[in-house]
């Protein structure tokens, strides 16, 4: 591993020689977009005046002076609009090959009507809390990945995996419902327990990906104790005639092909009247590590979406759905049939079942369908501000196939699945943005939700009754360099769950209630540099799996034990994060954060394992303890010269059980990423970059293991663990990855193609946050192909 990082910074250091002779203009990212907003005849600033970025859907205010600025930019053209109460909006076009100031007059409006803009998704995160975006053509190089690996491009964002096609965002160390996604504005409600239950969304719909990290509960509710991802689609188009986007993505290594198609449109005959349509296939084969293939690991998705809207300067409407389909091959090696085998495949350096390539799906395999439909809308209530309205209803089906076939004859005949788990999500939100009142900005909002979940076949959850409210109330004040921002929230959940138990119905009830709170301030010290400071609270009540599990988790291929006396976690975080930003050369970002959550709620190994008459498997138990997450995220990006830039960033984490004094397991190890890129002046949108990725061996693990109470194994077979795991966690490794795109034109059409190789050195490695790693190494080399066609057309007879 050492020798392969230094052949990384080896080629680091020689890069830039080669490409000094090349230097001529500046193409490069990395750009600022500033100016100021006055008003047309009084020549008076405007502050707090919206500037919206439309292509890369970000937005600023200006400061008391009437400044704006956008940082990070890539050279292109962009859409600015810009509006204020009581004036004229402005929309004009810009054209950013260098970092420019750009300034914009308003003219006073005939009335004072509100004329900020609707989005179809919710306001942007507290500018307290530490984010990071991937938008623009960051998001375009990740485009056919998986949502989970496409937000590891953000510092302090790592995957939770289970094999090579399943993966969650963990953010500082937290991941599954403590880390709480927004799609396009509504929380994802999926079977999101198993640390194998992905996020069932396509990542294609996204024109900005968001992670706010830390205690985020008073705006987004219960379960943000970890962070929020948001996912959030471009704005329907407001200017009259159709746009579309293809986009193709290829990979070697499991023979993936992905097509994605969107389609804009706006009405000449009712300019308020917009709509976009989107859909997405994917299909993709075993697998392949260095030495073999990974049988069974195939996967296939079929995705569409829709929005329609209606939008008027006092009010609008949308409707908006999704539907998202994929069906998941398990690894076969990982069910093993008895607890000798099993105990030999753990030490095994290879499965013990291998294949060929083949994109067919056994036995087991998952299927997942989920449907999201939502209604929003807003109005503005005269001078007061403005009331926005949402209503969501989500239907998520899990259907899991064992790798045999069912018991039950009937069951058996007809190929039913052994669980089908059926999730139904009624959501509903109000609220209300007052208007700016003596420097102070507010929010005050109230929600709904009932769920209920039903399943048939093999017992794993119960069905149960969700019932969840709260109430809330945000507050920001701004003067010169400062901003200040607090916050309260009251959330109420009520459980009512349904099982039989030795053929007696049970029906016990659960309720937890807690009030969260936010305090963060931010200091602009100049153009340049700022700080800020958020510390939160936040909760969560137990899942019911946590509390009710009980056998065999298919996807993971272990045996889940849960603890109907877990009690609600309590978050206590608090971020610090410097930011400096220059227009030419230096750009960074630090944070650090701690975090201590009362009641903290995991899955820890017990031993020995289990043997069931479905087979042989690893034994996890929920239980609960007080826990610290604190840690660092840095990210810098430099100029060396016009053409040549050197991005980096790295994440540390540290976990550690107080009461046991011991050490958390699944933490992610600390981690460094670095890369040269290389565009070049002569051609357009050319780029080549290089660098790789180091994870080191995470040796901060439990010392001790945690009983099995009730084993079944046979007296031959003993599993001795491991730093309170069945394996060992693995070695540290270092990823070299590579690629170049370039911008052609076939006349007046562009089409944009790029090639992105990652672990070129085709290492054999195991990562300690897959799921899998006690039976089969990760993907070796991978060559991705894609190629974008955007495609704009100027009928307006429509």
């Amino acid at each position: 591993m050492s020798k392969q990082f230094l052949i990384g910074l080896l080629l680091l250091c020689c890069f830039p020689a080669f490409a000094q002779e090349h230097l001529q203009q500046s193409k490069k990212c990395g750009l600022t977009l500033a100016g100021k907003v006055t008003d047309q005849h009084k020549e008076t600033p405007l502050p707090a005046a919206n500037i919206v970025l439309e292509e890369l859907n970000q937005a600023v205010q200006t400061d008391l002076d009437g400044n704006y600025h956008f940082h990070e930019l890539c050279p292109g053209t962009y859409h600015i609009r810009t509006t204020y109460v009581g004036f004229e909006s402005v929309r004009q076009e810009v054209r950013i090959s260098g970092s420019v100031i750009r300034n914009f007059k308003l003219h006073p409006a005939a009335t004072e009507l509100g004329t900020i803009q609707i989005s179809g998704h919710r306001i942007p995160p507290p500018a307290t809390q530490a984010t990071g975006v991937l938008a623009g053509q960051a998001l375009e190089q990740i485009r056919g990945e998986s949502l989970g690996k496409a937000l590891e491009q953000i510092s302090g964002v790592t995957t939770l995996n289970t094999g090579p096609s399943i993966s969650k965002p963990i953010i500082h160390g937290l991941h599954s419902n403590r880390v709480l996604l927004l799609n396009n504005g509504v929380r994802q409600e999926g079977q999101q327990w198993g640390t194998e239950h992905a996020p069932e969304i396509d990542a294609n719909v996204a024109s900005t990906l968001t992670v706010v990290k830390g205690a985020a509960g008073v705006r987004y509710g219960s379960d943000a104790i970890g962070g929020v991802v948001l996912v959030q689609p471009a704005p329907l188009r407001d200017s009259v005639g159709t746009d579309a986007a293809i986009n193709l993505v290829g990979m070697s290594n499991n023979r993936m092909g992905n097509i994605n198609a969107t389609v804009n449109h706006n009405f000449a005959r009712l300019p308020a009247l917009s709509f976009r349509i989107q859909g997405s296939l994917k299909k993709g084969g075993n697998a392949q590590t260095p030495d073999y293939y990974l049988k069974n690991t195939g996967f296939t998705e079929q995705n569409f979406s829709a929005s329609l809207g209606f939008q008027k300067e006092r009010y609008g409407l949308e409707v908006y759905y999704s539907q998202y389909n994929s069906n998941l091959g398990i690894l076969s090696a990982a069910h093993i049939g008895n607890l000798t085998d099993l105990l030999r495949a753990i030490q095994s350096p290879v499965p013990l079942e291998s294949s060929g390539f083949s994109y067919k799906i056994n036995r087991p395999y998952q299927q997942v369908n989920h449907d999201l439909l939502k209604l929003s809308g807003f109005f503005r209530t005269g001078e007061a501000g403005k009331i926005t309205w949402m209503s969501s209803f989500q239907s998520n089906n899990r259907a899991e196939y064992d790798k045999h076939l069912p018991r039950n004859e009937e069951r058996a005949a007809l190929n039913k699945p052994e669980i089908d788990l059926t999730l139904s999500t009624f959501y509903n939100e109000v609220v209300w943005d007052h208007r700016p009142f003596k420097n102070l900005t507010g929010t005050v909002g109230v929600t709904g939700m009932l769920q209920r979940n039903r399943y048939s076949g093999r017992f794993f959850i119960p069905n149960y009754l969700n019932y969840t409210g709260g109430v809330f109330w945000l507050e920001r004040w701004r003067k010169a360099k400062w901003q200040l921002e607090a916050g309260a929230r009251y959330d109420y959940r009520f459980l009512d769950v349904v099982f039989y138990e030795n053929r007696v119905r049970t029906e016990p009830q659960f309720t937890y209630h807690n009030f969260s709170g936010t305090l963060g301030g931010i200091y602009e010290l100049n153009h340049h540099v700022s700080f800020s400071l958020n510390a939160g609270t936040a909760f969560r009540s137990p899942n019911v799996n946590e509390l009710f599990s009980n056998g065999l988790h298919h996807g993971t291929a272990s045996i889940e034990i849960g603890d109907q006396s877990l009690k609600a976690e309590n978050a206590y975080n608090v971020v610090a994060t410097a930011t400096y930003r220059s227009e030419k050369k230096l750009n960074g970002e630090l944070s650090f954060y701690h975090n201590y959550i009362q009641n903290y709620i995991f899955l820890a190994p017990v031993f020995p394992a289990t043997l069931t008459i479905r087979g042989a498997f690893p034994t996890f138990r929920y239980t609960q303890t007080n826990a610290t997450f604190k840690g660092m995220d840095v990210s810098l990006s430099y100029h060396l010269t016009e053409l040549l830039s050197v991005k980096a960033k790295a994440s540390l984490v540290r976990a550690f059980n107080v009461t046991a004094n011991d050490y958390l397991i699944l933490t992610p190890a600390d981690r460094f990423d670095a890369h040269l890129r290389y565009e070049a002046a002569q051609a357009k949108n050319a780029f080549f970059q290089v660098g790789g990725m180091l994870v080191r061996r995470q040796n901060r693990v439990p010392a001790s293991p945690v009983l099995n109470g009730e084993p079944r194994e046979e007296p031959a077979v003993t599993f001795v663990p491991v730093n309170g795991d069945y394996i060992a966690p693995p070695a540290g490794y270092f990823l070299l990855q590579a690629s170049l795109g370039k911008t052609f034109m076939a006349g007046k059409q562009p089409i944009e193609i790029s090639l992105a190789g990652n672990n070129l050195l085709n290492t054999t490695y195991r990562d300690y946050l897959n799921r899998f790693r006690y039976f089969a190494d990760e993907m070796g080399r991978n060559v991705v192909v894609r190629l974008r066609i955007p495609l704009n057309f100027s009928n307006t007879n429509n």
